[in-house]
């Protein structure tokens, strides 16, 4: 059985591919969007059970893929990914409904831990 499904959302595909290949190896299912529209429709088709979701991306920004995340489904953790370290911004993801947001670059095992916890977040 697996651990969680978790859905990351980067544009920036080294990213994508190393949490991908970490979280499949700890016996996550893993399923990736370098989009905020593919992460919507991907979110839509299977529901996650945290999404980890990049700030800055192209097109539709992380901060709105949050915002019609939350109206999809309002029970989904979703970890804010940002390359971006102020503390004021990260707040205010908190204050919309994120679960957490974790600095980029970040340490995996950092980011295992706080993806546990969400999935058990997740599944109540």
């Amino acid at each position: 059985m697996p651990t969680g499904r978790v859905l990351v959302v980067d544009d920036e595909t080294n990213v994508t591919e190393i949490v991908e290949e970490y979280f499949t190896s700890l016996g996550y299912d893993v399923d990736v969007a370098h989009d905020g529209a593919a992460a919507l429709i991907q979110a839509a088709a299977v529901r996650p059970d945290v999404v980890l979701l990049d700030i800055n991306m192209p097109e539709i920004s992380g901060d709105q893929v949050l915002d019609r995340l939350r109206a999809l489904d309002p029970t989904v953790p979703i970890v804010m990914l940002t390359g971006n370290a102020d503390e004021n911004l990260a707040r205010s993801f908190l204050h919309r409904g994120a679960l957490d947001y974790v600095a980029k670059p970040f340490q995996l095992d950092t980011l295992e831990r706080i993806v546990a916890t969400a999935v058990a977040v997740g599944r109540r």
